[in-house]
């Protein structure tokens, strides 16, 4: 501006100079050649030209003051419109700056400026303090590598480096930075070179794109999960676009068909050739057409590998229809349930080997699903205790043991069911038959726990002992009988038995002396008598014991 009115100044004076020297040049010689014209005398010329002079110097004042002062009101105006534009330029300077910092400090997302060879920060904004932490006077002590964790820091070096060489600021769309408390937040940078007090500057915004960063990472981890469990359950997804007859198989497909992506054909007659022969004429592709819309249908078929192994597969189709309900797009997942298919035959192989065993058993057996509610009885119910297990509940154990025996049972049974340590239950206890008559039962069973100690199965198995008990109550009796003879030839038999053999013997002496004694005939005749008669004794009772 200085240099605006030097030049104005000295172009003003320069002007009335040279009108001043071109006036006075005329006049000068204008008035010479008329004095010198019209008056000859020498004295008279240098008068005039005295007041000549005086004349002159009176002109050229009055014309130097006009020239002069209007040259000055210009020069006035002129100033006075260039100190109103300064004026107006500094005011609009002092806005735009005042609105700048405004939008500086009020902006919604995080600002710094920092000195790009010292990295310190020269400014920071509200949101920068509220977002990372830091006060402004702590922003203030701080440079930019103070938010950036240490493993990288050498992104910020790298990144100034290269703009000093060439003038390209590259950053990285996404970085990492850290709050006062440590925490680990993601932006987005964009980074500026500003002038600043007179110095370039960076000028630095970051967009927080954790949340954002977050739920890609839960996302790609669900992905991977999925994948992973895709592998883990040889699940497979596939589509088909029937307007354009474009089939697509994941991966995992080719794995279950065991194919090779790169040489395997994807067309209908190509996969159709897997199916297993019992399911070749199973899968009609014009049944789509009846489907409902966005329904979804299950088909378990079988097919054979590429490498000839047979797998048992679980398919559910999506089928989608255009607004004339035809068939525009099938989707759907396949699934390898081979193990599956293996295990249900064993376990149907194990149930008939179980209901032939229970057939074939005396025993009355008990499969008692806890986890479901259900109890499967084997054929002994039927066969041993008379009851038609097709129309019997879950019940029909408890509801039968013995009035007298139930409440003791039971209870017994609900401790070891509730005692994750015992594992056997075993009891006696008399039950109830269909036709009213009481049997003598023998319980055996065992409990299957899981690994927590809680029961989800029981097996059991009753025998009837009535039958047993009962012989058992005849050999009693019989051995009864038996201690009683034993008892009486031990003793009873004994005593008669001594004297007659003692009378015999008294007898032999009188017979050598020729004496006789009837009275000692008599005493043998009694012994013998009464021996005859407990012999007939021991006779009727072991008669008695074979009728029992």
């Amino acid at each position: 501006m200085n240099d605006i009115k030097n030049t104005n100044s000295n172009s003003a004076t320069l002007k009335i100079v040279l009108s001043y020297a071109i006036v006075s040049v005329i006049y000068i010689y204008a008035s010479d050649y008329f004095l010198e014209s019209l008056v000859k005398d020498s004295n008279i010329i240098t008068k005039i030209q005295t007041y000549k002079g005086l004349g002159f110097i009176i002109i050229t004042s009055v014309l130097l003051f006009i020239l002069v002062k209007k040259k000055l009101d210009i020069l006035t105006f002129y100033y006075q419109q260039l100190i109103d534009v300064q004026k107006t330029s500094e005011d609009k300077l002092e806005n735009s700056y005042e609105e700048y910092m405004s939008l500086f400090n009020h902006s919604p997302l995080p600002k710094w400026i920092f000195d790009m060879e010292t990295y310190q920060f020269l400014l920071v904004n509200e949101v920068a303090c509220s977002l990372y932490g830091y006060t402004h006077d702590e922003y203030l002590q701080m440079t930019i590598k103070g938010i950036c964790p240490k493993e990288d820091l050498h992104l910020i070096d790298e990144a100034i480096e290269q703009y000093l060489i060439d003038g390209e600021l590259i950053i990285p769309s996404v970085v990492r930075h850290l709050t006062k408390n440590g925490e680990v937040i993601y932006v987005k940078v964009k980074n500026t070179v500003v002038t600043y007090k007179g110095k370039k500057v960076f000028l630095a915004s970051a967009v927080d794109v954790t949340s954002e960063i977050n739920t890609q990472n839960v996302l790609m981890e669900i992905n991977s999960k999925l994948q992973l469990a895709s592998e883990i359950a040889s699940m497979g997804y596939w589509t088909n676009d029937l307007k354009q007859s474009k089939i697509e198989w994941s991966a995992e497909v080719y794995k279950i068909f065991e194919v090779n992506p790169r040489t395997f054909e994807l067309t209908l007659d190509s996969i159709k050739s897997h199916f297993h022969p019992d399911y070749q004429n199973r899968f009609d592709f014009s049944m789509f057409s009846k489907f409902e819309d966005n329904s979804i249908k299950e088909f378990e078929y079988k097919i054979i590998t590429g490498k000839g192994n047979v797998k048992w597969l679980l398919e559910r189709l999506y089928i989608i229809k255009d607004v004339d309900n035809h068939p525009t797009k099938l989707a759907g997942i396949v699934l390898d349930i081979t193990k599956r298919k293996l295990y249900e035959q064993e376990i149907v192989q194990s149930n008939e080997r179980f209901k032939m065993l229970a057939r074939a058993t005396v025993e009355a057996i008990i499969d008692w699903d806890i986890a479901n509610h259900k109890v499967m009885w084997g054929e002994g119910f039927h066969t041993m205790l008379g009851y038609d297990i097709d129309k019997t509940d879950i019940h029909l154990w408890s509801n039968n043991i013995h009035p007298d025996d139930r409440e003791l049972v039971l209870e017994d049974l609900n401790n070891t069911l509730n005692d994750p340590t015992k594992e056997f239950f075993n009891a006696n206890f008399r039950f109830l038959k269909a036709n009213g008559d009481v049997a003598y039962m023998q319980h055996r069973g065992i409990f299957i726990r899981d690994d927590n100690g809680i029961a989800t199965r029981a097996l059991g198995a009753m025998i009837d002992l009535t039958e047993t008990l009962e012989r058992m109550q005849k050999i009693e009796v019989q051995n009864e009988a038996l201690k009683e003879i034993a008892w009486t030839q031990s003793h009873i038999v004994r005593a008669p038995l001594t004297n007659l053999m003692g009378f015999i013997s008294l007898f032999k002496e009188n017979i050598k002396t020729d004496t006789v004694d009837e009275k000692l005939c008599d005493y043998i005749i009694d012994s013998s008598l009464k021996l005859d008669q407990i012999i007939h004794d021991i006779v009727k009772k072991a008669n008695e014991m074979e009728d029992f």
